[in-house]
This record gives C-alpha cells, structure tokens and sequence, in this order.
C-alpha cells in the first residue's frame, strides 16, 4: 500500500458520543438544579451559576463584579479563607471562583463520598460570606498590580485595545478585572451592596454532574440552600453595538520589540443567530485550526508567524470576530494584505470540497474530547444556561455542522466578513514599522498608556489623551 504524503489524510469516521441526560429541578426558593449523572469516575463536579455578570458593573466602579466573585472564597461568617482552604484540602477538593460577560461561576469538585461536606462549605460561602476588609485590600492591590504590568505584555495591550476601540464608550471596553482607576475607585462597602443586590437564589443555577443519585443531589440541596431567600429582578439591556464605519489601525507603541502583535477584526455576530453553526465551519476554514488558509498561508507559505489564528467570540448582544498573530517587525504590512486577501477570496470563492470535509472532520472530530471529565460537562451546563441554548443542544452540534454546505460558506463569509469595516491593532515598535503601515492604510499611534503620539513631532509628544483599557473613560 502506497501513501501520497502530498495530501492530507481524510477524517475519518466520527466516534461515538452521547452528552449526559440532564434534569432541571426548581426548588421552592427558585433555586434551579441541574443535575445530570456520571458513573464512569467517583468524581462529581458542582458549578454555582449565578447570573449577574461583570456587565452589571457601576460606571467609574469597572471590576466589581469580578472581585466581589473573588472574595466569596475568602471567609464567611463562620470561616476565615484558611479554614475554606483547609476543609476542602481534607476531603481532596478543588474549589475556585471566577466571572465573565455572562455570569459569576464558583466551582467545587470532590469525591462523591465527600459531597455533602463540599456542598455545605459551598452553601456557606454564597449565603453567609463576610468580604473581610483585610482579604479585599490584597486583592484589590494585587489586581492593580497586575493591570501595571499590562504594559509588559504586547500580546493582552493588543487584545485589550482591540476591543476597548471596538466597543469604545460601553462597558465591554473595559476588562472584566476593571482598570486601574476603576479598581482604585472600589470600596468594600460597594462589593457588599452589589452581591446583597444581585446574588438571589432566581438568578442562580446550581450544576451537579457525577457520581451521585438524584435523592441525595435534591436532599443536601434542599438542606444547605433552603434558607436563601429573595428575588432579584435585573433585567440588562442589549447592548447596542456598532460595526467600524471604515478600516482604521491604531499603533501601540513599544520601543523595541522585535515583533509585533497583530489583532484585527470586527463585531461578530449574536450567539442566537440562526447562521452559528455556518459560521463556525466557515471560521474554521478561515483561521480555525492548524490547516485553515491564514495559518498556511502566514506561517507555512510565507514564514512571517509560528502561528495565525482567527475566531468568534460570543456575549450579550454582537461578540467580535478577530484575528490573531505575532508578526516580525518587517512583515507586519505583508502580513495584514495576506489576511485581508484570504478573506476577500472566502468571500468571493466557493471553498473545495476537500477543505469543507477537514474542517467539519476537525470540528466533529475533536468535539468528544471536550466533556472527557464531570467537571467539562458541568462547564458546558452552564454554556447551555447563560447562553440561552436548546437542551439538546450538544446532542445535535455535530449532526448540525456537518450539514453546512459549500454554498453556506460562501453565503456566511460574504455577509458576516467585512474588510473595509476592519479595525486594526498593531502593538511594536513604530520606528521600525509606523512608514510602512502609513503607505497602506489610516494610522493613528499611541504610547502604551493610551496617549496620542504626533508623528510629525518629536516621538514622545503627547498631542491629546485619549481613553484606554488602563484608564477610566
């Protein structure tokens, strides 16, 4: 048997995979349940959900939401942070807090015969915290340290610019941890008025996923969270977002770097968008996965990366497209014509067949490996939560993306791709890329700290200030 090691192996046939049944049950305070049961480990992960999210955040207080989730694993009324550390350590759990756009997430996974443990320490900390003054000012004061050292890091100044311009005047322009001054802007005080507002049992979701009966889940539910009471009633307007009326790039200056960091992009689309899974085929195509044409096309055909990648992001209202790379100094111009050209040409070609079948094999194929453990799947409960998706919705992903056709492809890239609405952010060093980038498109430069440079003066002439994710607007 000969192999043409010239082509790219086919996909082959789809294993087998079934996402776990699950079950939503009420309880009389409205507290939700998800319970779904895994036998094939001793193992049970649970995931509070609770709805307010980081975009609840008063304006000048950006981050509120992100430490009053931080604080809730940092001492109760009945514990202190080193007793929670210490209890759950005895019975090998692992526990955390976090939040995004959608909602604030704290997560404990144990074995099942210490369930019961788990979820009263859990219960304890959403019903009873205490937000200790002293675990607050560490937290606060790490969190502004780590936004100075955002300027040490071209690849997060690059991200974070590209969405502060992108959404330039609401608050997904602002990062979910908040800015300096905003954080600085924050009291205890505020953190217990925004959890005592917005932290109801309506609002929450607890997700149980393992090896646990139901009877046991509804019991130790029922005696740990029966006593939280009240109702929120938040209701968030969509926000209203607004592609780029042009192609615009803005320069982020840091002197001397020996490469660039390139992202550029667009508003996306909602996640409810009847077009999602086309869409997901067509980014794969595009920039999703090691074989997609940005990828070859940078890194394989040109050598100006180790890597391009491109992708879709999803929140309340439009999310963004965006694309991803690190650019040497001289390739970054180059670079940029190749991406608009791969995109121009996803808009005006159909795709080969051969293309369409790597990228759904690549999609359907890697899909199973995703909810592996309880913990996964628990994560991907909360997906289908605060995302608003059918229950069945990982039941028929594959099925549905496998039948995006060529003409899908086309048709989605065409209406969702916008290359004269594209922003650009480019972080380097502009005296070694500010002329080329000049000759192909509208150049705007900053310093690090978000500071408008006047090329026709001297390099560090601030001409005007201009709002940044380091800043408050």
């Amino acid at each position: 048997m000969t192999i043409d090691r010239n082509r790219i192996p086919r996909p082959g046939a789809p294993r087998p995979f079934n996402f776990p049944d699950f079950e939503r049950i009420r309880l009389a305070n409205d507290l939700e349940i998800i319970y779904a049961f895994r036998n094939d480990l001793p193992l049970v992960s649970v995931n509070l959900c609770l709805q307010p999210s980081a975009l609840l955040d008063p304006p000048g207080k950006e981050g509120l939401a992100n430490l009053t989730a931080d604080l809730l694993v940092e001492g109760t009324q009945t514990r202190s942070s080193t007793q929670i550390a210490e209890e759950l350590e005895m019975i090998g759990a692992q526990y955390g807090s976090h939040t995004d756009w959608k909602a604030v997430y704290v997560e404990v996974n144990t074995l099942e015969r210490h369930l019961e443990t788990a979820l009263e320490i859990l219960a304890d900390m959403i019903l009873q915290p205490a937000f200790p003054q002293k675990e607050f000012t560490r937290l606060q004061r790490e969190l502004i340290t780590e936004r100075l050292r955002v300027v040490d890091n071209p690849a997060k100044m690059a991200a974070e610019y590209f969405v502060h311009f992108l959404y330039e005047g609401m608050r997904y322009a602002f990062p979910i941890e908040g800015s300096q001054d905003s954080l600085h802007n924050i009291l205890s005080s505020d953190v217990l008025k925004f959890y005592q507002k917005h932290f109801k049992p309506n609002r929450a979701s607890l997700i149980v996923v393992g090896s646990v009966s139901r009877e046991k889940v509804l019991n130790w539910a029922g005696k740990y969270f029966s006593g939280w009471q009240g109702k929120s009633d938040d209701k968030l307007a969509e926000p209203e977002c607004k592609q780029p009326q042009r192609t615009r790039l803005f320069l982020i200056d840091k002197p001397g770097a020996a490469q660039c960091e390139l992202r550029m992009g667009h508003l996306g689309i909602k996640r409810s968008n009847p077009d999602f899974y086309a869409v997901t085929l067509m980014n794969e195509i595009l920039g999703g996965f090691f074989l997609s044409r940005i990828n070859r096309n940078l890194r394989e055909e040109h050598a100006y990366t180790y890597g391009a990648s491109s992708g879709f992001s999803y929140r309340k209202g439009k999310g963004t497209f965006s694309i991803t790379a690190a650019i040497h100094n001289d390739n970054i111009a180059p670079a940029i014509a190749e991406v608009f050209k791969e995109i121009k040409r996803l808009r005006e070609e159909d795709v080969s067949t051969e293309e369409l079948e790597n990228a759904c094999g690549q999609l359907v194929g890697i899909f199973p490996i995703a909810f592996e453990t309880a913990e996964q799947v628990a994560v991907g409960l909360a997906n289908i939560l605060t995302s608003a998706l059918p229950d069945d919705y990982y039941h028929t992903f594959r099925e549905k993306i496998s039948r995006v056709s060529l003409h899908d492809i086309r048709r989605v890239a065409h209406k969702y791709l916008h290359p004269d609405q594209t922003l650009i952010v480019v972080t380097g060093d502009r005296t070694r890329i500010e002329e080329p980038l000049r000759q192909a498109f509208e150049v705007q430069v900053l310093n690090a700290k978000g500071n408008e440079i006047d090329s026709e003066r001297e390099k560090n002439t601030i001409k005007e200030e201009k709002p940044c994710p380091a800043r408050n607007k």
